[in-house]
């Protein structure tokens, strides 16, 4: 016999004896159907809670289970730092995405769209970043990684650009800069619009705004395409990108807990060229915080980073780019025992910027300076010597690097080279100084 309640959520069958009366066999083999329903009822809804907790534990995995358990937390610090100064001052979330099924070396120009840029930068991260973490790169399944690593890169990018205006009383010691010049300059918040004496390093006397390739970035403040990113600022603010400020003294040796020892750097990248470029100009800006685009100089740096990054990769050939990068390579690498240097958008520039790049794409590639229709400073004519911004060069680049002293007060002229005539001297003349803001 057999015990039903009235919702059949209590069913107990009981047991029957094959000989008992017919009613009672019809009524047990009721309740053994009623059971049955009941179990195949509860089945299908143990199936559906299990669906949905495999559902939510696949979710949670998206968002980090998986990457968790790989361990990655404890070295993305390194891999965005690493990156910064060797790969990309720039990073896109795009770019963390499943590999393109085409080989490295088949992505073909890097630089022909924003999509070959954006897949490039992918291939630099696969890359970069070991093999055991491929798994997780696609932003569009585990987006931790890629949330993780945007974010120390942009912190590292912050702290390095306020290291380096710390920095900037010693870096700009040979310009003779007035000491409230250089208090503007070490205050990221300071008021440096129109101040004319930045002015003579940011552009030339015949140029109306902050020129793409500025006094500031040649030896000399002397345009000359030949030698652009050689000037001793540029090289001084990436050998402190690599090694700290304790680098920049006289005869020091890179710290053994610096950066670039840290993180093993070898070489001098176009991307660190770049940025060396780049950072140099933002800090020397009025732009008071870090932008793609600045609040108030309105230079795109992201843009002219890539101006950079795209002319340097594309001329790497170039006998006159592998002296820049020798030139380069050397003083920031001086009193370390290291290889020499090799190495790694669719512009979409307008006016000036556009008329600058293909002006700047075309010197690199005819190997000239052409400042006028009169003025070429001649291929060839200077020794390949590591500058020190002023009229003598010197055999060690650490040794051009002045020791840390307070800045003079007071003013003293800044005496420049001015662009020589054909087949003459350089002469001095040209002030880089234009007085006080």
């Amino acid at each position: 016999m057999s015990d039903i309640d009235e919702d059949g959520d209590d069913l107990h069958l009981q047991a029957i004896d094959h000989n008992a009366p017919r009613d009672d066999l019809l009524e047990a083999l009721k309740a053994s159907q009623l059971s049955v329903v009941k179990l195949l009822s509860e089945n299908r809804k143990l199936r559906k809670m299990n669906d949905d907790l495999l559902a939510t534990s696949s979710k949670k995995r998206r968002k980090g289970g998986e990457e968790d358990m790989l361990g990655y937390k404890g070295q993305v610090v390194a891999w965005a730092k690493g990156f910064l100064f060797t790969r990309a001052l720039f990073v896109y979330i795009t770019a963390f995405r499943k590999k393109s099924a085409v080989p490295d070396d088949a992505i073909g120009d890097r630089f022909a769209s924003s999509q070959a840029y954006i897949d490039g930068m992918t291939a630099d991260l696969y890359q970069h970043i070991p093999e055991k973490f491929h798994s997780i790169l696609d932003a569009n399944t585990y987006s931790s990684l890629a949330k993780d690593f945007l974010r120390e890169h942009g912190d590292g990018r912050s702290v390095l650009i306020s290291a380096i205006r710390k920095a900037l009383p010693i870096i700009l010691k040979d310009h003779k800069l007035e000491a409230n010049v250089i208090a503007s300059l070490t205050s990221a918040n300071a008021d440096r619009k129109d101040n004319q004496t930045l002015d003579g390093l940011l552009r030339f006397p015949n140029e109306r705004r902050a020129t793409l390739y500025p006094p500031v970035l040649f030896p000399g403040s002397t345009q000359n395409m030949t030698e652009v990113f050689t000037g001793v600022v540029p090289m001084q603010v990436l050998r402190m990108m690599f090694f700290g400020p304790g680098s920049l003294a006289k005869g020091s040796k890179p710290a053994a807990n610096s950066n670039g020892r840290k993180l093993g750097f070898l070489e001098v990248t176009d991307s660190s060229l770049s940025a060396s470029g780049i950072i140099t100009r933002f800090v020397l800006s009025p732009d008071k915080e870090w932008a793609a685009k600045g609040a108030i100089s309105g230079i795109d740096w992201e843009e002219e980073y890539r101006a950079y990054h795209k002319m340097l990769a594309s001329n790497r050939h170039l006998p006159h780019v592998k002296k820049i990068f020798k030139t380069v390579h050397d003083f920031v690498f001086a009193g370390l025992e290291l290889p020499s240097s090799g190495p790694a958008v669719d512009l979409n520039s307008d006016g000036a910027t556009e008329d600058a790049i293909a002006d700047a794409l075309r010197r690199f590639e005819l190997g000239t300076n052409e400042t006028e229709e009169d003025d070429m400073v001649e291929v060839g004519a200077a020794p390949a010597v590591i500058g020190n911004g002023l009229d003598h060069p010197t055999e060690d680049p650490v040794a051009a690097v002045p020791q840390v002293n307070a800045v003079e007060p007071g003013v003293i002229e800044q005496e420049a080279e001015a662009a020589p005539r054909r087949g003459g001297r350089r002469r001095g003349g040209r002030g880089g100084r234009r007085g006080a803001a």
